[in-house]
């Protein structure tokens, strides 16, 4: 008799259909709701709020931080509540409608603050505008949106083409979106320098609003969710948080995230600040404009290496292609240290005039070109890993189903996103001390050396440490490329055999 046992039988399982462009697309339309709202709402409030408004630094850092705190509370919630929704619009759909109004109505109403009443009355309604923007619209929108995208296939490698969409869009948008600050200053003319787009924001933000509503059309009304959970039994929050805390894959993507995150986001606003009192030598209008152009080179970057990184990814697997993202993302990083200053060496105006004399590219622009080689850098890596990210998170989901039995993407998204927004609130924070640390003061018209100095030393030193911090973790992730397609026909099997 053979020593050798015979292979198990398997269930025949059809190929996964693969998802039409068409809805692709419409899913994907979701990412311009992400990109104006985590970044380009968010993104004003130093201009508008502390540059424009005169509003102190840490009270800013204080709102943008108290949302992300509430979030550990009430995103897991909203992604339970979307996961054991039983509707006939779906699981994901209604949440995702409410959170799109919410998130219209604040992206206008934030920008009427009381400035005139006392203090505590400011800080009350923009802390409660960043409470209803960030905590209620942007979550009840973007939880059950990105779960949405993890049902839409099952299939290992398709899943890094349909996130692609979603960053597609994201970037997109991301062409405007460093021109709605140049936008408002262009609209206040002559006095661009004194009111800093305090005032035309108010116009602009209509526009964004319907940008968000229309653009949150796409995966509403476009996607429509499969039936196959409505007679799926409900499971309990704390079973759910039960199940999710010992799920081995998932919390080396938790910590790498959180790591790089917050590396990025402590001195975020740094670039704006730099980019206006150093490169531009406090000329707004011209910092403004030089800082949308650093923002659509890195967008371009992005799309034109979205392509190349899926490919990538598909041949080297998902872990490999993000462990190299992280480190060629701190290399990235690294450099701004060198090229985000005024550039005088004879040699940088002497492309800058080659470039000027044959594509017209005006001489302001491409003084700053050493910059722009960093922009590429960051938009190929850097913005290209959310991408791979969130596809990993999808294997991590089949991990779940396979023990659990049932499919909790909304509650992984909202555990996933709590975090993520953690490291933000906790950055956020920090940065507006950092602000003030600095000795920055909105009523100059130039910077200290002092405070420019301590500008770009912190930059140096915080975003390159947080992609290698999150290097370290991401190695104990433990799905290969072999044990998701396993536990993917494990699944099939087990669902055909019912």
């Amino acid at each position: 008799m053979s020593s050798t046992n015979p292979p198990l039988p398997q269930a025949p399982t059809a190929p996964p259909a693969a998802v039409p462009t068409r809805k692709r697309f419409f899913w994907g339309l979701g990412g311009v709701v992400d990109q104006l709202v985590y970044n380009n709402l968010n993104g004003l409030m130093d201009s508008i709020y502390v540059n424009a408004m005169g509003l102190s630094p840490t009270i800013i850092g204080l709102a943008r931080s108290v949302p992300r705190l509430l979030d550990l509370v009430t995103d897991p919630f909203i992604g339970h509540l979307s996961d054991n929704t039983r509707s006939r619009w779906g699981r994901r759909r209604p949440w995702m409608f409410v959170g799109a109004l919410i998130t219209a109505f604040c992206a206008v109403m934030m920008w009427y603050p009381p400035t005139h009443c006392a203090p505590w009355i400011t800080t009350t309604f923009v802390v409660g505008m960043c409470v209803l923007l960030l905590t209620f619209g942007y979550s009840m929108f973007m939880i059950p949106y990105t779960a949405q995208g993890y049902e839409l296939s099952t299939d290992y490698n398709e899943r890094n083409h349909i996130f692609k969409w979603r960053l597609y869009c994201f970037a997109a948008i991301g062409f405007f979106g460093p021109w709605i600050l140049a936008l408002c200053l262009k609209l206040e003319g002559p006095m661009a320098n004194v009111t800093r787009g305090a005032n035309a924001i108010h116009t602009v933000s209509l526009i964004i609003a319907a940008v968000v509503l229309l653009a949150a059309c796409g995966p509403i009304f476009g996607c429509r969710e499969r039936g196959e959970h409505a007679a799926e039994k409900k499971i309990k929050f704390r079973e759910a948080l039960r199940l999710t805390l010992r799920n081995k894959a998932f919390w080396p993507l938790v910590a790498g995230n959180f790591f790089a995150k917050f590396g990025m986001a402590v001195t975020g606003s740094f670039f704006y600040y730099v980019m206006v009192y150093h490169v531009s030598g406090g000329d707004n209008s011209t910092g403004a404009i030089r800082l949308a152009v650093f923002s659509n080179t890195y967008n371009v970057a992005t799309f034109a290496g979205m392509a190349l990184m899926v490919r990538f990814t598909d041949r080297v697997g998902k872990k490999p292609a993000l462990l190299t993202l992280l480190l060629l993302s701190a290399l990235a990083y690294i450099s701004v240290y060198f090229t985000l200053r005024p550039q005088t060496a004879g040699w940088v105006l002497g492309v800058a005039d080659l470039l000027h004399q044959t594509f017209a590219i005006p001489a302001f622009i491409g003084q700053i070109w050493p910059l722009l080689v960093t922009a590429l850098c960051i938009g190929c890596f850097t913005f290209t890993m959310p991408m791979v990210m969130n596809s990993m998170l999808a294997d991590v989901c089949d991990v779940d189903e396979l023990e659990c039995g049932q499919q909790r993407q909304a509650f992984y998204s909202a555990m996933f996103v709590t975090c993520d927004k953690l490291a933000v609130a906790l950055a956020m924070f920090l940065q507006g001390l950092l602000v003030a640390a600095s000795g920055f003061s909105a009523k100059l018209a130039t910077q200290t050396p002092e405070t420019i100095g301590f500008w770009m030393k912190a930059l140096l030193f915080t975003q390159p440490v947080g992609f290698c911090l999150g290097f370290l973790c991401v190695l104990a992730y433990p799905i290969t490329r072999a044990k998701a397609l396993e536990v993917r026909r494990l699944i099939d099997a087990r669902k055909a055999g019912k």
